[in-house]
């Protein structure tokens, strides 16, 4: 696969998961400086890596979430939690990933997982029914 195709199977694979609107912004607001690391980004992040049939994309969601909490990336955690449901990842499947991380990357890490993922649920319209 030549670059070109590995773009093109990136672009593909980062909307399906990402969804049009935050692949279209991306595109819509390059410019001479970030042009070349969109680019890296899609041939090789989505078009390499999250394309390889080894691990279906349920699974590299939760590995993906998984690891953002661990780094404290907020961000990117934020944007993968709401990607997650387009690779039928449940809200179940992240209270159990933010539950076991908290033994391996630590409570305060979960913690704020758990709190920005009850924030993109809210934002989702799927916020967790209140027990009281």
């Amino acid at each position: 696969m030549n670059d070109e195709d590995r773009y093109k199977q990136g672009i593909e694979v980062r909307t399906e998961v990402l969804g049009e609107a935050h692949v279209g912004r991306s595109l819509e607001n390059l410019n001479d400086f970030n042009e070349d690391f969109q680019n890296f980004i899609s041939r090789f992040a989505w078009g390499e890596v999250w394309s390889r049939p080894g691990m279906p994309r349920h699974t590299r969601s939760l590995v993906t979430i998984g690891i953002l909490l661990a780094l404290g990336r907020e961000a990117e955690l934020r944007m993968h939690i709401r990607a997650c449901f387009n690779n039928g990842v449940t809200k179940d499947d992240l209270k159990e990933l933010f539950l076991h991380s908290s033994l391996y990357a630590g409570l305060p890490a979960a913690n704020a997982a758990m709190h920005i993922a009850e924030e993109v649920f809210a934002e989702l319209g799927i916020a967790p029914t209140k027990l009281k």
